[in-house]
């Protein structure tokens, strides 16, 4: 393992040869051009991996293109396989692409975050990920930037960043490794980059989070693409003034998370597309971070995927503080739920298996595309991941202008522990299902038992 800790912080980082312990073979791949330049196609698929008792190994794959822009693009496809059907998502964009000799046609009119889709398969997915220009890219030699150069691969293993530093990785770098960051006031992780964790232990063993960072106040992540973390990928744990903007994961790992924040105070994601193995987004309190509050997470303008484990959008099922509060999720796209099979999965999602009162929480200008597991799943409850031995309580939830604009129409729950473990003070204002309004608890398909105060309007 090699710590570039341990280098000169305003020296560019050598590449190294990347040694890997199995030859995975290729899928085809897409060819893409913007503008009509070509830009490079990189392939993400499932590894071996074992969680909670669960073994996989399928042949779940993307291919992603990363580029920058502003303004209107045109972008074409080559697809390497005979198909009848492609949907572009989220589908607000309203991109119907021009078939062609080799593959489809189509302009984007302003940056965007997008899933490419044939003949409704999902493991054969193509992303484009459009991030605005960055506006202030670091010189190499700055004082202490880890910089991190265009057209290598980097096998770094653990990557320590401190106070007031910052690691760029420039467009076009891939590095292979984790970072932990400890007391890193004012650090930022930027640019164009890639950090990749597929060569990482996926069966057991370590299994590194992506990014963490611990009790650190004004850190800055942006920009770049976390690829096939082994768990999950950015996690926040007992931070303050946490901003997450421009940010893409593609993750196809069991337990690989998008984002965890857990016990912050005012965090903001902006601008993120996730694709996760579980939950994309999750907000937690655990108990080794000695009970501290959640309070201020915005969420907005983010593409999700959730993949059969997980949630979408979760609050849980870790509630082991006093308040979890004034958590905001807006003018989302969740483009796909896939089935879990297993009852825990969700879109909108509170779990709260501690001791925690959950309040204060609002959905808002919401679309959802494809949702095979609930839609709201709000419960007071015990979990195998319970280590409180008292339950809180959910009150003062909105869901406001969601709509449903494609796939089924998902069953919800809203259910308590008891008398004294209610889910209380529901509101639901203009829920939609294809552009019909959806006024009552039975024709929205849920089940609410120890939940009074559940309000449609």
């Amino acid at each position: 393992m090699h710590d570039i800790g341990d280098a000169d912080s305003h020296t560019m980082v050598t590449p190294r040869k990347i040694h890997t312990t199995e030859q995975m073979p290729q899928p085809a791949s897409f060819a893409v051009r913007i503008d009509s330049h070509e830009q490079e196609t990189r392939p993400c698929r499932e590894l071996d991996w074992s969680r909670c008792g669960v073994t996989s190994r399928q042949d779940h794959q993307a291919h992603y293109a990363l580029f920058s822009a502003q303004g209107e693009v045109e972008v074409e496809v080559r697809v390497p396989f005979e198909w009848q059907t492609v949907t572009v998502r989220p589908l607000r964009h309203g991109i119907v692409p021009e078939r062609t000799a080799t593959g489809i046609r189509f302009r984007m009119a302003t940056p965007a975050k997008l899933s490419i889709e044939f003949d409704g398969d999902l493991t054969h997915a193509l992303f484009i990920l459009a991030n605005p220009p960055e506006l202030k890219e670091p010189a190499p030699d700055t004082p202490g930037v880890r910089f991190f150069k265009a057209g290598a691969e980097y096998d770094t293993g653990e990557i320590r960043l401190g106070a007031g530093e910052t690691l760029y990785l420039e467009d076009g770098a891939v590095v292979h490794g984790w970072v932990v960051m400890k007391g890193a006031h004012g650090a930022r992780i930027a640019g164009r980059g890639i950090l990749d964790g597929s060569h990482l232990d996926h069966n057991g063993g370590r299994r590194p989070q992506m990014i963490r960072v611990d009790q650190s106040n004004g850190v800055v992540v942006e920009g770049i693409t976390l690829v096939n973390g082994p768990s999950w990928h950015l996690v926040p744990v007992a931070c303050r003034n946490t901003t997450i903007r421009d940010l893409n994961i593609i993750g196809f790992s069991g337990c690989g998370d998008g984002i965890d924040v857990v016990s912050c105070d005012g965090t903001t994601i902006t601008n993120c597309f996730i694709r996760a193995n579980d939950d994309c987004i999750a907000v937690k309190a655990l108990a080794n971070v000695g009970g501290r509050n959640v309070h201020g997470v915005r969420v907005s303008g983010g593409v999700f995927w959730n993949a059969p484990w997980g949630n979408a959008l979760e609050i849980g099922y870790e509630t082991c503080c006093e308040t979890i509060s004034d958590i905001l999720f807006e003018d989302c796209d969740i483009i796909h739920v896939e089935r879990e099979g297993w009852g825990s999965g969700g879109t909108f999602t509170i779990h709260n298996g501690d001791r925690a009162l959950v309040r204060d929480v609002t959905y808002r200008n919401i679309r959802v595309e494809d949702s095979r597991e609930k839609l709201i799943d709000l419960k007071v409850q015990h979990s195998k991941w319970s280590t409180d031995s008292r339950r809180g309580c959910i009150e003062e939830i909105r869901f406001e202008d969601i709509a449903i604009v494609d796939g089924p129409f998902p069953v919800s729950i809203i259910q308590g522990l008891d008398s004294e473990h209610l889910v209380s003070h529901v509101s639901i204002a203009n829920l939609t299902h294809r552009g019909e309004r959806i006024t009552n608890a039975t024709d929205a398909k849920m089940i609410v038992e120890m939940a009074p105060d559940v309000d449609f309007h």
